[in-house]
């Protein structure tokens, strides 16, 4: 058997295959050392209610989606719908094309450190881990867990900026 080299690639609000700047570069890059690349989703309960995630009769051990300051629901109802469209779309569109999505529930490190675990425990290598860069003082806070997860793995991070979004203008 051939040395596996997996990318992780942790998918935060960039639910789309087309126009996609880490999608794009492996496609178009020869020789990134890639054997696998796994695309993950996080859904992050301190943005998102993820209470209909967890069984009924099972208390949720992550604390409700609001605000810290003003207590306000940080996702309402008909963006949570649209999201959740949305990553069920990007799923389909990764089966499309040969791959799989997996979606998980929870923090981005506490996610990583499980897949990672997993995959040396089938003796698959895990190269990297990318992600596309996010304003925003959460968003950082999560890039920051995730780049020291890494670090403490001996992981490659890379933070890919979108260039959809013109942050200087």
């Amino acid at each position: 058997m051939s040395e596996s080299n997996v990318l992780i690639y942790l998918v935060r609000r960039d639910l789309r295959v087309s126009d996609n700047p880490i999608l794009h570069h492996l496609a178009t890059t020869e020789g990134h050392g890639f054997t696998h690349l796994l695309p993950v989703c996080v859904v992050t309960p301190n943005q998102y209610e993820v209470s209909g995630f967890i069984n009924d009769g099972t208390s949720s051990p992550f604390p409700e989606a609001r605000s810290i300051v003003g207590g306000f629901w940080r996702c309402g109802p008909h963006r949570a719908k649209f999201v959740a469209e949305s990553i069920w779309d990007l799923k389909n569109s990764f089966e499309s094309l040969g791959s799989g999505l997996i979606i998980r529930v929870g923090q981005f490190s506490d996610t990583l450190k499980s897949l990672v675990g997993g995959l040396k425990a089938e003796g698959l290598n895990v190269g990297a881990t990318w992600m596309v860069s996010q304003e925003g003082y959460d968003e950082k806070l999560e890039e920051d867990s995730v780049s020291a997860c890494c670090a403490s793995e001996n992981i490659e991070f890379k933070s890919w900026v979108d260039e959809k979004y013109f942050i200087d203008e």
